[in-house]
């Protein structure tokens, strides 16, 4: 699946904030898991998960069919953490000699930590295709995150400098918010981010900003979230150019451990 919707040659796709499913696929910037001081350190944790789509940052990477997920999480008591994650993709970065990626694998790591009463988290993530020609990339991020009241607010930056396989380098800001309704397992959550160079442009070759949102409901259950959320952006012309943009409503099943 040729990913239309950015310039370059690097035209492949990301894990988003929140395991790509927990805030519906794509909001940015991976959360590292928090220390507590009665947890005992280090300490590993994981999540797999199905979702009915693929979303990063507003538009499918598993051509609206279909994904599963997992990743496994190292956390050490200073803070610091590295990590994997991956997922099934539609088939891209293909060449003569090779039939291209199936498979979207993200390494990252960083710091989280206090600052002042919001957790900080910076770090440097890698996105890699197996069997993929010229489509793997990397970026730097940071999130502020705090809860006031029943809300937990993040806001977040990623920063993908000028590379080999990018033609410009390319941002993205977007903020989320999850508020858990009291005395049930349901949480109300919602992003919206804007993003500007490399990863971003229409089937046309003239968009190269966009705006995405998202707005859903989580259902917790133990380890179980059962997720649904409707996810969309400000493309145009998504039928014709670009129908891995098309507004959609997905759901989520994420085991986390």
């Amino acid at each position: 699946m040729t990913r239309i919707f950015r310039i370059g040659t690097f035209t492949g796709s990301a894990r988003g904030f929140i395991a790509a499913a927990a805030m519906a696929a794509g909001l940015a910037a991976p959360t590292a898991v928090m220390a507590q001081e009665e947890e005992s350190f280090p300490k590993i944790s994981g999540t797999a998960a199905f979702v009915s789509d693929y979303r990063w940052r507003g538009v499918s990477l598993s051509n609206k069919d279909a994904a599963v997920q997992a990743s496994i999480q190292l956390t050490t008591k200073p803070g610091f953490f590295i990590a994997v994650w991956g997922s099934s993709i539609a088939e891209y970065g293909a060449t003569e000699d090779s039939a291209g990626a199936t498979t979207e694998i993200d390494l990252y790591g960083g710091w989280s930590g206090p600052l002042g009463p919001t957790t900080a988290t910076i770090g440097i993530l890698s996105y890699l295709y197996p069997g993929g020609s010229g489509v793997n990339a990397f970026e730097f991020y940071g999130t502020i995150a705090g809860s006031f009241g029943p809300a937990n607010l993040t806001v977040g930056l990623n920063w993908a400098p000028d590379q080999k396989n990018l033609t410009r380098s390319s941002r993205y800001v977007f903020g989320t918010v999850g508020v858990g309704i009291p005395d049930t397992p349901i949480t109300v959550k919602a992003s919206v981010g804007h993003e500007r160079g490399s990863f971003v442009v229409d089937g046309s070759g003239r968009t190269t900003q966009k705006f995405d949102y998202l707005v859903g409901v989580d259902v917790t259950w133990k380890m179980l979230t059962l997720g649904g959320a409707f996810i969309g952006n400000d493309l145009p012309d998504k039928t014709n150019f670009n129908p891995a943009a098309t507004n959609k409503f997905l759901v989520s099943l994420t085991a986390a451990f």
